[in-house]
Protein backbone atom coordinates (compact mmCIF):
# COMPACT_ATOMS: atom_id res chain seq x y z
CA UNK A 1 0.00 0.00 0.00
CA UNK A 2 1.39 3.58 -0.70
CA UNK A 3 1.97 5.64 2.44
CA UNK A 4 2.97 9.15 3.09
CA UNK A 5 6.02 9.98 5.09
CA UNK A 6 5.66 14.26 6.54
CA UNK A 7 8.37 15.61 7.80
CA UNK A 8 8.22 19.35 9.33
CA UNK A 9 11.06 22.07 9.48
CA UNK A 10 11.20 25.31 11.03
CA UNK A 11 12.84 28.03 9.24
CA UNK A 12 13.49 31.88 10.07
CA UNK A 13 10.49 32.45 7.46
CA UNK A 14 8.65 29.36 7.92
CA UNK A 15 7.58 26.01 8.35
CA UNK A 16 8.41 23.37 5.77
CA UNK A 17 6.50 20.28 5.32
CA UNK A 18 8.15 17.65 3.26
CA UNK A 19 6.00 15.27 1.61
CA UNK A 20 6.95 12.22 0.62
CA UNK A 21 4.63 9.29 -0.98
CA UNK A 22 0.98 9.78 -1.79
CA UNK A 23 -1.83 11.93 -0.43
CA UNK A 24 -5.02 9.63 -1.03
CA UNK A 25 -7.96 8.76 0.97
CA UNK A 26 -6.03 6.41 2.61
CA UNK A 27 -3.43 9.15 3.76
CA UNK A 28 -5.30 12.45 3.85
CA UNK A 29 -6.17 12.40 6.95
CA UNK A 30 -2.60 12.33 8.11
CA UNK A 31 -1.83 15.25 5.88
CA UNK A 32 -4.69 17.06 6.98
CA UNK A 33 -3.45 17.35 10.73
CA UNK A 34 0.29 18.17 9.84
CA UNK A 35 -0.85 21.10 7.45
CA UNK A 36 -3.25 22.05 10.06
CA UNK A 37 -1.04 22.07 13.03
CA UNK A 38 1.70 23.70 10.86
CA UNK A 39 -0.66 26.24 9.96
CA UNK A 40 -1.66 26.94 13.79
CA UNK A 41 1.92 27.11 14.92
CA UNK A 42 2.63 29.53 12.55
CA UNK A 43 -0.13 32.38 13.01
CA UNK A 44 0.92 35.09 10.30
CA UNK A 45 3.39 33.35 8.95
CA UNK A 46 3.94 30.49 6.33
CA UNK A 47 3.92 27.12 5.45
CA UNK A 48 5.28 25.63 2.95
CA UNK A 49 4.46 22.45 1.01
CA UNK A 50 7.81 20.30 -0.42
CA UNK A 51 6.34 18.20 -2.95
CA UNK A 52 9.40 17.48 -4.46
CA UNK A 53 9.39 13.51 -3.54
CA UNK A 54 5.26 14.05 -3.69
CA UNK A 55 4.39 10.69 -6.52
CA UNK A 56 0.53 11.67 -6.50
CA UNK A 57 -2.22 13.34 -5.06
CA UNK A 58 -6.22 12.72 -5.39
CA UNK A 59 -9.31 14.43 -5.13
CA UNK A 60 -9.36 13.53 -0.82
CA UNK A 61 -5.27 15.49 -1.15
CA UNK A 62 -6.92 18.42 -2.85
CA UNK A 63 -10.11 18.69 -0.77
CA UNK A 64 -6.89 18.85 2.34
CA UNK A 65 -5.13 21.94 0.09
CA UNK A 66 -8.23 23.49 -0.24
CA UNK A 67 -9.65 23.68 2.92
CA UNK A 68 -5.99 24.54 4.33
CA UNK A 69 -6.07 27.54 1.64
CA UNK A 70 -9.08 28.55 3.40
CA UNK A 71 -7.50 28.61 7.21
CA UNK A 72 -4.18 29.89 5.88
CA UNK A 73 -6.47 33.28 4.39
CA UNK A 74 -8.44 33.55 7.83
CA UNK A 75 -5.49 33.19 9.88
CA UNK A 76 -3.34 35.66 7.51
CA UNK A 77 -0.88 33.13 6.60
CA UNK A 78 0.79 32.53 3.25
CA UNK A 79 0.19 28.63 2.09
CA UNK A 80 2.74 27.55 -0.59
CA UNK A 81 3.72 24.62 -2.75
CA UNK A 82 7.35 23.87 -3.75
CA UNK A 83 8.80 21.76 -6.26
CA UNK A 84 5.83 19.43 -7.56
CA UNK A 85 6.72 16.55 -10.00
CA UNK A 86 4.94 17.22 -13.27
CA UNK A 87 2.32 15.08 -12.47
CA UNK A 88 1.86 16.95 -9.56
CA UNK A 89 1.74 20.37 -11.18
CA UNK A 90 -0.41 18.95 -14.10
CA UNK A 91 -3.53 18.15 -11.34
CA UNK A 92 -2.71 21.61 -9.62
CA UNK A 93 -2.85 23.41 -12.89
CA UNK A 94 -5.62 21.17 -14.31
CA UNK A 95 -7.92 21.80 -10.76
CA UNK A 96 -7.01 25.64 -11.05
CA UNK A 97 -5.55 25.25 -7.68
CA UNK A 98 -2.39 26.60 -8.81
CA UNK A 99 -3.85 30.46 -9.36
CA UNK A 100 -4.61 30.20 -5.67
CA UNK A 101 -2.17 28.40 -3.80
CA UNK A 102 1.05 29.78 -5.39
CA UNK A 103 3.64 27.25 -6.34
CA UNK A 104 7.43 28.06 -6.48
CA UNK A 105 9.88 25.99 -8.47
CA UNK A 106 12.40 25.82 -5.28
CA UNK A 107 11.90 25.60 -0.83
CA UNK A 108 13.58 28.24 -0.86
CA UNK A 109 11.73 30.80 -3.51
CA UNK A 110 8.58 29.86 -1.52
CA UNK A 111 10.43 30.55 2.09
CA UNK A 112 11.38 33.97 0.47
CA UNK A 113 8.37 35.68 -1.58
CA UNK A 114 7.05 38.47 -0.09
CA UNK A 115 3.68 37.75 2.03
CA UNK A 116 1.04 40.81 2.71
CA UNK A 117 -0.42 38.69 5.26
Amino acid sequence: MPDLTISSTLHDTGRVLVLNGEIDMATEHRFQEAVTEALTTQPFGRVVLDCSDLRFIDSSGLRVLIRAHKAAKEQKALLAIASPIQRVLQILRVTSLDTRIPVFTTVSEALTAPHSG
